[in-house]
């Protein structure tokens, strides 16, 4: 048995895929091209994939992380060259030894956030508060643990970086990593809610984008991209 990492984008239509269409997906190409599939045991087996991170619907994304358990390998340009629909593509394949799993490895997720906003924002400073938000030592907002209950979180612990990178009259793009995976995470769009309800904006927001770039580990104290887990 050998495992097979794939890291491959989710854009355009497709990212209003959900995760078990994603997977069942994966499967039908899988099969159709005859990869030698490890299945699980017992009465409805299935093939053995794990996926670092559900992507959540409508978010798009440059490089998602997926393995899948093989008989047997193949070779790699046969993965890389794969046919799937227009949104999804392998970027790389490899063989890894890894013992550790991609979800219990994932740390962080770096974001492109586009704000579209109903008023003009030329004149909001938005660097200075940027700079201020992350200047807090505690920012609280409330979200419903898995017992139902509600529970204050320090936003400011969650964020990794967080920066403009470009600003018209009704748009703002933010460049973000922040905190993915199970020690805790946090969705983007609460990020951008957060900030402007912090600074109390009164400017209405019209849509949220979110493309995710990608996703991270953390080593010796230094986040690296998860596809390149070896260890």
């Amino acid at each position: 048995m050998t495992t097979l990492r794939i890291i491959y984008t989710k854009e355009n239509y497709m990212s209003f895929l959900g995760h078990l269409e994603l997977m069942k997906l994966f499967e039908r190409v899988f099969r159709f091209n005859k990869l030698p599939l490890k299945f699980s045991e017992g009465f409805n087996p299935i093939p053995k994939m794990t996926y670092a991170s559900p992507l959540s619907v409508g978010y798009s994304s440059k490089g998602e992380v997926m393995e899948v358990q093989l008989e047997s390998e193949m070779p790699l340009n046969t993965i890389l060259n794969l046919n799937f629909p227009e949104g999804i593509k392998v970027i790389d394949a490899a063989y890894v030894n890894s013992k550790k799993s991609l979800m219990a490895s994932l740390s962080h997720s770096e974001y492109l956030i586009k704000v579209e906003f109903k008023q003009s924002i030329e004149q909001l400073p938005v660097d200075e508060w940027i700079s201020a938000f992350l200047n807090q030592s505690e920012v609280l907002y409330e979200k419903k643990a898995k017992n139902g209950n509600m529970r204050s979180i320090n936003i400011i612990e969650l964020i990794h970086t967080l920066k403009m990178v470009y600003k018209s009259e009704h748009e703002l793009i933010l460049r973000a990593i922040i905190q993915t995976g199970s020690q805790g995470s946090l969705n983007p769009e609460t990020l951008v809610n957060v900030m402007c309800k912090h600074f109390g904006i009164p400017h209405e927001i019209d849509n949220i984008r979110i493309e995710r770039l990608q996703l991270l580990y953390e080593e010796e104290n230094k986040l690296l991209p998860l596809f390149e887990m070896r260890e």
